[in-house]
């Protein structure tokens, strides 16, 4: 079923309620015999990395803002005094139809990063690459295709990696909808045992395993809502479902399950996904694709989305402040107490001082690689940052002080 069409029937089917308080308790457990068709495991990728240009370097800049909108300086952040300095980019795997895929998203484990894809536009088809930084260089160690699905997330822990994906033959292995899991057991740089669990829904937006409970959650749109997988030894099944209208992001603050949308929040139960707490965004995105989130140590939350990146207060709801970083807010990572954006062609770091956003620093990717430079998603790691950046590839730089 082509990705029009599921969307359009999908609507078809569209309830007038915002969100529904529907669980399912049936079980759906993993299609290993299918999951080999699905996922297909290499172990001796083609050659992809680019090493040209390694050792340029790019500053970050000093932020100014003016009536709630960041912009930068020409000088270098005084309060963020470190460079990126390139170590070289992964170009995307090739799809069924020779088209270049679109690198979306990294994750981390060990020594190792894993990259996922997905076909742009209508047609289907994704992989994931997992690399490694050798004599200071990414190698590329083995990868996956998925020919006839989107990956669209990725995650990992339990000594698995945890492929959010869109299958389009979704009917021919008995899946009830497009959106599926795969995972995939991690040895080293190794995959292998693949497994697929179907979800609801047209499209999974994000995956998050908790290691609280060893569980993992599930975010699937349209029709879809959140997930719980679990694990018995190393079959997993889909043991809770709660409808959630767009679901689109997922994050643990404190002890809590929050699944967000672009104009909404929800607490779940951490077994059984029945939903509590419900609150509106106070400031909403108008855009189904924009809305991540991000939870403080404190257990407040950082939402972005198509206008602003926001700092909400847990316990009220409150609007604590907002700020305009001049382009839509794709991701959102935090790494001790720096937090990572990535909006438009910018790297931004910013930090929380009593209640408020301060953004230490920007980068521009375009003014140094040049032509269109979208930055899907971000990932610091130690010292590494990766920056997913479409059908331009994956780049890898070194966070080094200047």
């Amino acid at each position: 079923m082509s990705k029009n069409k599921y969307l359009l029937v999908a609507s078809l089917l569209l309830t007038a309620t915002i969100y529904s308080c529907k669980k399912e308790t049936q079980e759906v457990v993993s299609d290993e015999d299918g999951a080999s068709k699905i996922i297909k495991i290499n172990s001796t990728p083609s050659n992809r990395v680019d090493l040209s240009n390694e050792g340029i370097t790019l500053d970050f800049q000093a932020a100014t803002e003016s009536n709630g909108k960041v912009a930068t300086a020409a000088t270098t952040a005084s309060e963020f005094p470190y460079q990126l300095v390139f170590k070289g980019k992964i170009n995307p795997q090739i799809g069924a139809n020779n088209n270049a895929l679109s690198a979306l998203e990294v994750s981390a484990y060990g020594n190792y990063y894993a990259i996922a894809y997905q076909t742009p536009g209508a047609a289907y088809g994704g992989g994931v690459d997992v690399i490694q930084i050798q004599s200071g260089a990414p190698q590329l160690i083995s990868s996956v295709s998925t020919p006839e699905a989107d990956v669209t997330c990725i995650n990992n822990g339990g000594g698995r990696l945890y492929l959010g994906m869109d299958l389009k033959t979704f009917e021919s292995f008995k899946y009830p909808a497009p959106a599926v899991v795969g995972i995939v057991k991690t040895n080293g740089g190794s995959l292998e045992d693949p497994q697929v669990v179907g979800l609801e829904g047209y499209s999974t937006k994000d995956v998050k395993y908790n290691t609280q409970n060893g569980k993992l959650y599930a975010a699937s749109s349209t029709n879809g809502g959140v997930s719980i997988i679990s694990f018995a030894g190393q079959k997993a099944s889909r043991t809770a479902f709660q409808s959630y209208g767009g679901a689109r992001s997922i994050t643990f603050s404190n002890n809590d399950i929050i699944a967000t949308n672009g104009y909404s929040y929800t607490t779940l139960d951490a077994n059984t996904a029945a939903q509590s707490t419900y609150q509106w965004w106070p400031i909403q995105s108008n855009e189904v694709n924009i809305g991540s989130v991000a939870s403080l140590t404190n257990g407040n939350f950082l939402f972005g989305n198509n206008y602003y990146l926001i700092h909400v207060d847990k316990s009220s709801g409150q609007l604590l402040d907002q700020i305009d970083l001049g382009g839509w807010v794709n991701s959102i990572s935090i790494v001790s107490d720096k937090i990572y954006v990535s909006a438009g062609n910018s790297l931004v770091v910013a930090q929380i001082e009593n209640n408020k956003i301060k953004v230490l620093a920007k980068t521009h990717f375009s003014s140094t690689f040049g032509g269109d430079f979208n930055v899907i998603s971000s990932r610091v790691a130690g010292n590494y940052v990766f920056v997913a950046c479409g059908n331009r590839g994956t780049y890898v730089f070194n966070l080094k002080k200047s």
